[in-house]
């Protein structure tokens, strides 16, 4: 996408990949300082070979690591090797609970001066300390909550984050839906329609793919794919519980998809919400990463951008590989 290549992974492995990282964690005290008072924040990004998006960061003044800007984590967290690195002091007998996929989950805390990534350096930090040596991936987490700003903006295109206060930044070269936006818990939610039928996207920045809830499938009436279904359970094994099913539209807005596959799964973070009986999904990169996207917290917005010659409704489909999805 946008030019680059990846190592192909198929749908179940970047679902198991991110099950795997579900755990997020904890922030005490931020303060958020851009190298100019007036200046707006910018953060630059890059993509992993999972296709997450990753930044580089400077932790304590002098380490280098690499971490991930998750929409759907509320705390801070720093993984063992960095923290290690970093000579940052071991925990003592603090803990925090932690919200994830998996639900919430106990880790111990560790305190840091401060952690930078592009113009921005938050300084005096409490973070939740991974020691899961175990578990691929990315353990350096900035969550949503440290940014301070009206506006959130992921922008794919230029791969960078802009934060700033004020209205949403505006293209003529975009076709821009506006979506109502609730926060849950931390947790930011769009209103979407499957089907015609309404629910709430959890939006993560910090999953690679999307998918739906039991409800939410049986209320649309999503039509169980069978093939690939067993496609997909021949390659996780019979230790995730998960389906695939085809929609006949799938709406952002004013943008629609036309009959997306979708992976069914219940993550027990919705149970732990109070959702597991409500519509719901995870809006992960295969769909937000073709969008200009524009998290409005002070209005509660989200605002997609797509690039069209047209000044009307943004049409949106789902490629072959079933991953992505372009302009019609």
């Amino acid at each position: 996408m946008h030019g680059r290549e990846k190592p192909r992974r198929s749908p179940a492995g970047k679902w198991l990949q991110r099950l795997r990282q579900v755990a997020m964690a904890g922030l005490c005290a931020v303060s958020a300082l851009a190298a100019h008072g007036s200046e707006r924040q910018l953060i630059p990004f890059d993509y992993d070979v999972y296709g997450n998006i990753v930044v580089a960061l400077t932790v304590n003044g002098a380490t280098s690591a690499t971490g991930v800007i998750d929409t759907a984590a509320t705390y801070a967290m720093i993984g063992q090797a960095t923290a290690t690195r970093a000579g940052v002091a071991p925990p003592d007998s603090a803990r925090i609970n932690v919200l994830g996929l998996e639900g919430p989950q106990t880790y111990p805390i560790v305190y840091l001066d401060s952690i930078a990534a592009g113009n921005c350096r938050f300084t005096d930090l409490a973070a939740a300390l991974n020691q899961r040596m175990n578990v691929p991936g990315v353990k350096n987490v900035v969550p949503l909550t440290i940014l301070e700003g009206d506006v959130v903006d992921f922008d794919f295109i230029e791969r960078r984050v802009l934060v700033y206060d004020g209205r949403p930044d505006t293209s003529t070269t975009l076709t821009s839906s506006r979506m109502p936006m609730h926060n849950i818990r931390g947790l930011w939610f769009a209103e979407v329609k499957l089907n015609g039928i309404k629910g709430l996207a959890l939006i993560d920045t910090g999953s690679s793919i999307s998918y739906i809830n039991s409800r939410f499938a049986t209320d649309a009436g999503v039509k169980p794919n069978l093939e690939k279904t067993q496609l997909l359970q021949g390659i996780a094994g019979d230790g995730v519980a998960m389906r695939v099913a085809t929609a006949r539209k799938f709406h952002l807005g004013k943008h629609k998809v036309t009959g997306p596959d979708l992976l069914v799964a219940d993550p027990p973070l919705f149970e732990h919400l109070g959702m597991a009986d409500e519509p719901a999904m995870v809006l992960g990169l295969d769909y937000l990463s073709i969008f200009r996207v524009q998290l409005d917290r002070r209005r509660n917005h989200l605002v997609l951008g797509l690039q069209s010659r047209n000044n009307g409704m943004g049409s949106v489909q789902l490629n072959s590989g079933g991953t992505r999805i372009r302009n019609d």
